[in-house]
This record gives C-alpha cells, structure tokens and sequence, in this order.
C-alpha cells in the first residue's frame, strides 16, 4: 500500500492516483464474485451485502487519499514553520520522526482493524457458517475500510500534537509564534473539514433498508463523536491563539505606556517612531486574531457540515427514483 508519508508533493493527480485505483479495483472484485448484483425486492441481506460493497470501496479509497493528502498538507507546513525559525536544515529529522509515529500507529490500526472484523464475524456467525464467495470478499474487504478509517483518526491528531509539541516551541517572538499558530490551526481545520467528507458517503449503508430508531441514534451519535474527535484538536488551538494574542497584547500595551511615560517624563529619549512601531504590530496581532477564520474557511466548514443532512436527503430521493416503475 503506497502511503508515502509526509512528501511535499503538489500534485493532486498523483497522490489520488493509486486511492482511485484500489476503489476501482474493489468494486470490480465485489462485481465478479456477486455482491454488486441488483437485489431482488425484499431480499434484505443481498441488500446490505449491495450497500456494504459499495459504501466500503468508496469510503477506503477516500480514506486514504485523505491520508495522503494530509501528508502532503502536513509536510508543506512543516516547511513554513521550519523556514520562520530558520531551521530548515530540521526537516528530514522531524520527518524522519512522524514517519516513525506513523509507522507504529499503522501497526496499531492493523491489530484494531482484525479484531473488530472478527467480532463482527462472530457476532453475524460467519466463522462458522459456509459462506458465499461474495460474503468472504466483503468479510476480506472490511480489514482495509477499517484500517484506513483508524488510521486517519490517529494521524489527524498525531500531527497537529507533534508540530505543536516539537516545532512551535522554537517559534520566536509573539508575531513569529502567532502567525505559526496560525498555520497548524489553518492545518487542522482543513484535515477536519476534509475529514467530514466521508460522512457523507455513510448514508449508502442504508440504501433501501428500514433505518431503525436505533440505528438513528447510533449513527448520530457516532458522527457527533467523530465530529468532535476531528474539530478538537482545531479548537484547542483557537484557544492557545486568543490566549497567546491577548498576552502578546498586553505585554505591548504596557510596552507603550511605559514608553509614552519615560518620554513624558523625560528619563529617556524615545522617539514617536518606536512608539508608533509598537502600535503597529499590536494592530496586527489583532487583525490576525480576527482573520483566523475568514468568511470563506467559514463557508466551508458550513458546507462540509452540511453535506451529512443533504446526503441523507439525496439517499431519500435515490430510493424514490429506484422505486419508481422504471426500474420495477
């Protein structure tokens, strides 16, 4: 599986490449060996085996196109946190490192991804039981979905933890830390946005298929745990932010007014110029404060939310059209 962990490469085309082709791949194998077969009316597990196919071909290529392009995203940002430091020179060493966190927490995602295949084997009594060969492929299958699924989970939050713990620390003066800060942050908020994506590929599960209440409640719940899990690391930063820019603020407030008073009283030369330079990046450390998120990073957040209710909506309507008589 070609992962290649935190390259700064700037083509999407590349790094969606191989995540396009395992999706193709799949749904070819789920096609030949019969999952993909229009159900019959009625047949409720032909229906989920067609549901299952297709939502988890889609949601592992998603995953891990999402993983790549965080590694894409999280080196890029690597880069501009090491060059406002001048430490360049540190990039192999902290990729080096994250790629060594992400080894281990491929190994973790590994063991967690088999067990959780085979409670649901067991629990569905398909260990003991003679199997379709589709049946088999879908049970092969869910050992990927689930893999990239907590992998991506652990990663999202690895990184941001690492560029905060490792690089921020050596981030310089207030303006040098703030607009780093505000890098990672402008990082997380992306993953977690692209992240809810796959969200909306869930409501395929439920294709044709009576959605107990049950199945309501759980299905909101997780997506509201997952929700959080993904925007946490996002709003632990805009805390740190508005914590360190009222600081900052401060500390330059008490900079002019001892500066306005030394000249009022005449113990020291100081130039309008010096004042006015401290006036200067107070304004723009609050103007960075108000920027953190501009109209637009707020669209599409908005509309990332969004596209979990509208895709339940258009499951709604794609069961509509598969009802009407044409397709009888």
């Amino acid at each position: 599986m070609k992962l290649n962990p935190y390259s700064n490469l700037h083509n999407g085309a590349s790094i969606g490449f191989f995540p396009l082709l395992a999706t193709l791949i799949l749904l070819s194998v789920h096609y030949f060996t019969g999952a993909l077969d229009w159900p019959e009316v009625g047949n409720v597990r032909a229906q989920r085996d067609f549901n299952s196919a297709i939502a988890m071909s889609l949601i592992t290529g998603y995953f891990w196109f999402a993983l790549r392009l965080m590694h894409q995203n999280v080196a890029s940002t690597l880069i501009s946190l090491l060059v406002k430091t001048n430490q360049l020179s540190q990039f192999s060493a902290h990729r080096r490192e994250l790629a060594n966190e992400f080894k281990h927490h491929i190994f973790n995602a590994i063991i967690i991804s088999i067990m959780i295949t085979i409670v649901y084997c067991i629990f569905e009594g398909l260990i003991t039981v003679k199997q379709e060969i589709h049946v088999l492929f879908l049970t092969a299958t869910a050992v990927p979905f689930w893999f990239l699924a907590i992998l991506f989970l652990f990663q999202i939050s690895s990184n941001i933890k690492y560029l905060t713990t490792n690089v921020l620390s050596q981030a310089g003066g207030n303006i040098d830390r703030l607009k780093s800060i505000l890098i990672i942050l402008k990082l997380g908020t992306a993953n977690s946005i692209f992240a809810t994506g796959a969200l909306a590929i869930f409501p395929i599960f439920w294709l044709k298929k009576d959605i107990p209440s049950i199945d309501v409640l759980g299905v909101t719940f997780f997506t509201g745990i997952v929700g959080f899990y993904l925007f946490w690391p996002v709003i632990k930063l805009k805390s740190m932010l508005e914590l360190e820019q009222k600081a900052a603020v401060l500390h330059l407030e008490a900079g002019i007014e001892e500066g306005i008073k030394r000249c009022a009283e005449k113990q020291e030369s100081l130039t309008a110029t010096s004042i006015e330079e401290l006036e200067s990046e107070k304004e723009r450390i609050l103007k960075m404060g108000a920027g953190v998120f501009a109209p637009r990073d707020k669209a599409r957040v908005a509309a990332c939310i969004a596209l979990v209710p509208i895709s339940w909506l258009l499951l709604i309507v794609v069961e509509w059209l598969i009802q009407m008589p044409y397709y009888g």
